[in-house]
């Protein structure tokens, strides 16, 4: 009887170790179904790298969710440079880059309360919906995202008035997988491409985000 106990707490306790550490490879492989680094932006090209991109030559934003605040980019409004923007079209672009560094920042939040009071700061109507719905499946996970750099490359205002504008934009960024329980990134770093038409509306004079599409 003795033996059996032995053996039946040998086998608890092996099993144990086993649920443990599938549950950690699921958080630290970016390849598992619990990794969203590869699914945030299912449609976006990603590539693996070994360390934090840095290009001097761009507009870049470190550490998010700390605002941007350099409205100077790349081909800022077709065929204009910075020095021609108007300051609303300055105001727009900085606000949006700030928006992005509050959706990235978001992805570190507990739960998801959390997360859409943050996120209402830079998104409204459907859009901030639809990013709360993904967001829902991995922070119940425990699992977030951890964005160590984010590079405008390119940011063309299509069209604005005083009220509404269209960019198109073209950003990359270095990010891994980030674990809410120890508030610390975890597994491989990727930098994710992104280009996308984006909408945005005046809302109490700030530009936020309603609408993104791929391009």
């Amino acid at each position: 009887m003795r033996k059996s106990n032995y053996l039946l707490g040998a086998l608890s306790l092996g099993l144990g170790i086993l649920v443990g550490t599938l549950g950690m490879s699921l958080v630290t492989n970016s390849s598992s179904p619990a990794s969203f680094i590869s699914k945030l932006r299912g449609q976006d090209k990603i590539q693996t790298v070994s360390g934090e991109v840095h290009d001097p030559v761009q507009s870049t934003v470190q550490s998010p969710p700390t605002p941007a605040t350099d409205s100077s980019v790349t081909n800022p409004t077709s065929g204009k440079d910075a020095a021609e923007l108007t300051p609303l079209q300055q105001q727009i672009i900085t606000d949006y880059k700030q928006d992005i560094g509050v959706f990235f920042g978001a992805w570190k939040s507990a739960d998801m309360a959390t997360f859409r009071i943050k996120l209402s700061k830079a998104y409204t109507g459907e859009l901030l919906e639809k990013h709360a719905r993904r967001a829902e499946e991995y922070l119940a996970q425990g699992v977030g995202l951890d964005v160590s750099e984010i590079t405008f490359d390119r940011v063309d205002i299509e069209s604005s008035d005083e009220n509404s504008a269209t960019l198109l934009v073209n950003y990359r960024y270095s990010a891994r997988d980030y674990s809410l329980a120890d508030a610390a990134p975890v597994g491989e770093e990727h930098e994710q491409i992104v280009h996308v038409r984006v909408n945005l509306l005046k809302m109490n004079s700030r530009w936020m985000i309603t609408g993104e599409s791929i391009v």
